[in-house]
């Protein structure tokens, strides 16, 4: 915020002064006309006056979580050019026009503001970061960095030794991410499927009785089922979603590529449900949902195993240059030496790289130009860093050496972060099925006119039309399983594209029960 603690506190005061008039206005209203929801607002002033004092709290929470993704990165930039003899004041200068970093751009320009505008020497202005910083590993780097340099200690040994510091804190916050993840998968089991089959069962239930009666309950229960499908269920899903996402390690970057085909695929539900074809609305339901999932499920599928391979044979790529390089061979020369390896899915990038480097294009435009060509932000930032490596460090082998070491470091965090989470995939399609399987057998002995024993059960044999109630008791199961898949590629994989696949497996697996179902027993409207 650009205010001062009392500027701000006396904008908060005055709002909240502002909002009395109204409140009490309200207060009236409710009072006069008999409204007591009204009388809710009486307590605004109150209410924003709390609100404005938690907001820096929140917004300095924000900031801090934001810049923890970046902090490996950013750190591991200004250690590996310090190794080089790049002072981090020069380093920060850079860091503050990358795009790649935008957090750690933002207070590395906050650091230069206090050098270029306030005319403080570079050491206050690192202690001033590091006292007002909110983030605690960033301000304990540069409160640390600014003692040593007062004591003439060594700073590179010193930086070394807190990006140690920073994998450990990074891999035990990638295990406390997955711990919280796991208790939070417990959570949503308990909710969606043990909360959301007992309602289902009650709406059911309520709907098949009260149309067997003849009394005009049977709509109720079927409008309670239709919301508890449509809204509680996703609802539920979208705040499990949203938590995973405030809990899970992310990247600075997001891919919408497959957003957009997902939107695009929406547009096949109708056209699914309004086919002329003789079969049950269940069925052109399952179809439809699983069509709108395939085309951002075949993209997301091809992205990811892109992105994978590259992301898997990055550190090989960065420690075969550090070995070319040693040999006494220019960084150009040891980029074209090795592009005849073979890296997997990085292999195209070299090869294009060593292709325009025989061309005489510099490296760093040659850089900057394949950075564009993969969507992996980790295989984006390997290569900004032997970028910068080679152009303000001179590419020597010790810096090239301690560039591997950090990417091999941060690759295999990220291989321990998706072993770590895989797991929780699997939850989600529990529950599904749960809910599939529990709504296809309710539907049976709730409708079944045979009962056992040999008897007849007197509700089933008094539905006019049982096909009314037991379609959306269906979709709604259907539609509940594809939500869910959303869920378990968050959970298990890291984003909502991941669970695009999950999803059309879900829906097209609900169908193929429920028709498998019809094959051993019948079941009115399928």
């Amino acid at each position: 915020m650009n205010y001062s603690p009392e500027v701000y506190l006396s904008l908060v005061l005055m709002i909240a002064v502002l909002t009395i008039p109204i409140a009490a206005l309200l207060l009236v209203a409710a009072i006069v006309f008999k409204l007591l929801p009204l009388a809710i607002f009486s307590v605004l002033p109150a209410l924003v006056f709390g609100m404005g004092l938690s907001y820096p709290r929140l917004m300095a929470s924000s900031r801090a979580s934001s810049l923890d993704e970046e902090l490996p990165f950013m750190i591991g930039y200004v250690t590996v050019l310090a190794s080089g003899g790049v002072s981090p004041i020069m380093t920060l200068k850079r860091l503050s026009k990358v795009d790649l970093y935008p957090k750690s751009a933002m207070e590395a320009r906050r650091i230069l503001m206090q050098i270029d505008v306030f005319s403080n020497d570079p050491i206050s202005a690192l202690e001033f970061a590091s006292r007002y910083n909110p983030n605690r590993v960033f301000a304990d780097f540069f409160g640390g960095y600014t003692s040593v340099l007062k004591t003439g200690g060594d700073v590179i040994d010193y930086m070394q030794n807190k990006l140690r510091d920073v994998f450990a804190y990074r891999a035990l916050k990638v295990k406390s991410a997955a711990d919280t993840i796991g208790t939070f998968a417990e959570s949503y089991i308990s909710i969606a499927v043990i909360l959301g089959i007992g309602l289902f069962v009650l709406f059911a239930v309520q709907a098949i009785l009260g149309s067997a009666s003849g009394a005009g309950g049977g709509s109720a229960g079927i409008q309670r089922i239709i919301l508890l499908t449509t809204v509680f269920n996703p609802l539920v899903s979208a705040l499990f979603i949203y938590i995973t996402h405030s809990i899970q390690p992310k990247e600075p970057t997001r891919n919408l590529r497959p957003y957009y085909f997902f939107a695009g695929g929406l547009a096949l539900i109708p056209v699914a449900l309004f086919l002329p074809l003789h079969i049950s609305f269940v069925y052109k339901l399952a179809a439809g949902l699983t069509a709108s999932t395939l085309p951002a499920s075949v993209v997301s599928i091809r992205e990811a195993r892109r992105k994978s391979s590259a992301e898997r044979m990055i550190p090989s790529f960065v420690r075969d240059i550090a070995e070319v390089r040693k040999t006494g061979l220019a960084p150009e020369k040891c980029i074209e030496q090795v592009s005849t390896r073979n890296y997997g899915g990085l292999s195209p990038i070299v090869q294009s790289m060593a292709s325009q480097l025989s061309w005489g294009v510099p490296l760093r435009q040659v850089l900057s130009t394949v950075r564009t060509k993969t969507k992996s932000w980790l295989t984006q930032t390997v290569l900004f860093l032997l970028s910068e490596v080679v152009e303000v460090g001179g590419g020597t082998p010790e810096m090239l050496g301690n560039l591997a070491d950090f990417v091999e470091k941060i690759s295999q965090i990220e291989r321990e972060k998706r072993s770590q989470l895989r797991p929780y995939v699997f939850i989600p399609y529990f529950g599904a099925v749960m809910i599939v399987i529990t709504t296809v057998l309710m539907v049976y002995f709730l409708t079944s006119p045979i009962v056992t024993g040999g008897g007849f059960n007197p509700f089933a044999s008094n539905l006019g039309n049982p096909a009314s109630i037991t379609v959306p008791m269906l979709a709604g199961a259907v539609f509940t399983s594809w939500i869910m898949g959303f869920v378990s590629g968050k959970m298990g994989e890291g984003s909502v594209e991941a669970g695009f696949k999950h999803a059309a497996i879900l829906a097209a697996v609900s169908g193929i029960v429920m028709f498998l179902a019809t094959v051993f027993f019948h079941i009115p409207g399928v």
